[in-house]
């Protein structure tokens, strides 16, 4: 089992390396002092919130970049977003062998995003 973990871990390494890697040449670096990042994800409920707080932030952007916008110009901004947002998913699903399979993963996420505004009205 000892090993199992030992393992799990290099590939964590050996993954995350790549990443950086394919980051920094968008010119993206990990900032040191990065408020708001999780310090572990080893439950299930510290994974969701970790999840809800991202999925706010990157609302949170979103709204406040297009309120930013002249009249006219803002859902303009919006549908940009959501092509850009697919992008990352997209990236970031490739961080994975695929044997993972995260695609499959992340297209259910879209079809449920998708939806939920139909539920909050």
């Amino acid at each position: 089992m000892c090993g199992d973990l030992d393992e799990q871990e290099w590939i964590d390494d050996e993954l995350f390396e790549r990443f950086i890697e394919l980051t920094q040449r968008f010119g993206v670096v990990a900032e040191s002092n990065a408020n708001g990042g999780p310090s572990q994800l080893d439950s299930e409920d510290a994974r969701k919130k970790y999840m809800d707080d991202l999925f706010k932030a990157g609302l949170t952007r979103c709204l406040n970049d297009a309120a930013s916008l002249p009249n006219g110009e803002r859902m303009d901004a919006v549908a940009g977003q959501a092509i850009v947002f697919a992008r990352l998913a997209g990236f970031l699903t490739a961080q994975f062998p695929p044997e993972v399979d995260l695609f499959r993963t992340v297209t259910g996420a879209v079809f449920d995003g998708h939806s939920e505004p139909a539920t909050l009205r």
